[in-house]
C-alpha cells in the first residue's frame, strides 16, 4: 500500500505522515524511562515495541534512532539498545543547558508581553490541569503538567532558535522531573511553586526586569528552593 503522505501548498516535497508517529512513539518511550517503566540497562526490543504499540517496526525503529542520537538510548546495530543511565554528571549538564535556555526564553517573553501585553491563558490551563492531577495523585500526569506549564512560557517568547534548542531537550528534562519528583510527597507541593512563578511573572510583567534576575528565579524554581521564588515581592502583596 503506498505510504500516505501530505504536500505543502506550494507543492514541495511531500512529507511522511510515518514521521509524526515515530516522534510520537519517541515521546511515549522517553514517559516510559521517565516513569521508570523503562529502567537504565534495560533492553529496548524493536519488534516488542512494535506489538505494543500495533504499528509496523519502521517507525519504531524511527524513534529509536530518534532518542539514541539523544542520548536517552545507548547501543544500537547488531547490539540493540538499552536504556541510557542519566549520572549526575548528565543531568548536571541537562539542568545547566536548560537553566540557559528557559532564563533567554522567559527574558524575551517577559520582553514580548511588554510590547503587546502578557497572556496568562496557556500558563492557567496547564496549571488547572496540574491541580487536577495532584488532587488525584496522578504523578504521571504531574510529570506530563510540569513540562507543559513550561513549555507554555517558552513557547510565548517569539525566539524560535532557543525554542527549538528547548524542545530538543524535553525529553531529557521529563526524565530529570521523575528523578527529582521523589522527594514531593505531597504533588501539591508541585502546584505551589508553579503558583509562585505565575505571582512573579505577574509583577515582572509591569516592570523592566533584568536577565539575571529571571535566571536566579527560575534556578530556584529548579532545585526546589520554594521559599526563594515565594519572597519575591508581587504586585499588590
Amino acid at each position: 500500500m503506498p505510504e500516505d503522505i501530505t504536500h505543502t501548498p506550494t507543492g514541495a516535497l511531500p512529507m511522511p505522515r510515518r514521521k509524526l508517529l515515530a516522534v510520537a512513539i519517541a515521546d511515549a518511550i522517553a514517559e516510559a524511562v521517565a516513569t521508570r517503566h523503562l529502567g537504565p540497562g534495560l533492553r529496548v526490543v524493536e519488534t516488542t515495541l512494535a506489538k505494543s504499540y500495533n504499528t509496523s517496526r519502521v517507525p519504531v525503529r524511527e524513534a529509536l534512532k530518534i532518542l539514541h542520537t539523544q542520548g536517552i538510548l545507548t547501543g544500537g546495530g547488531h547490539r540493540g539498545y538499552r536504556v541510557a543511565e542519566f549520572t549526575e554528571e548528565k543531568i548536571a549538564q541537562v539542568v545547566e543547558m536548560r537553566l540557559m535556555l528557559e532564563t533567554i526564553l522567559w527574558r524575551d517573553m517577559l520582553r514580548r508581553w511588554q510590547a503587546v501585553g502578557a497572556d496568562f491563558a496557556p500558563l492557567d490551563e496547564v496549571l488547572a490541569r496540574m491541580g487536577q492531577a495532584a488532587r488525584g495523585g496522578n504523578f504521571r500526569g504531574m510529570l506530563a503538567c510540569d513540562l507543559d506549564f513550561h513549555r507554555a512560557a517558552c513557547a510565548q517568547s517569539g525566539n524560535d532558535i532557543a525554542y527549538s534548542s528547548w524542545n530538543a531537550i524535553a525529553r531529557h528534562t521529563l526524565i530529570i522531573f521523575n528523578l527529582a519528583r521523589h522527594r514531593d510527597r505531597d504533588l501539591r507541593t508541585v502546584v505551589q511553586r508553579h503558583k509562585a512563578l505565575i505571582a512573579w511573572l505577574q509583577d515582572a510583567a509591569t516592570r523592566l526586569v533584568d536577565e539575571a534576575e529571571v535566571r536566579a528565579v527560575l534556578q530556584d524554581h529548579m532545585q526546589g528552593n520554594r521559599g526563594a521564588v515565594a519572597e519575591t515581592p508581587v504586585a499588590g502583596g
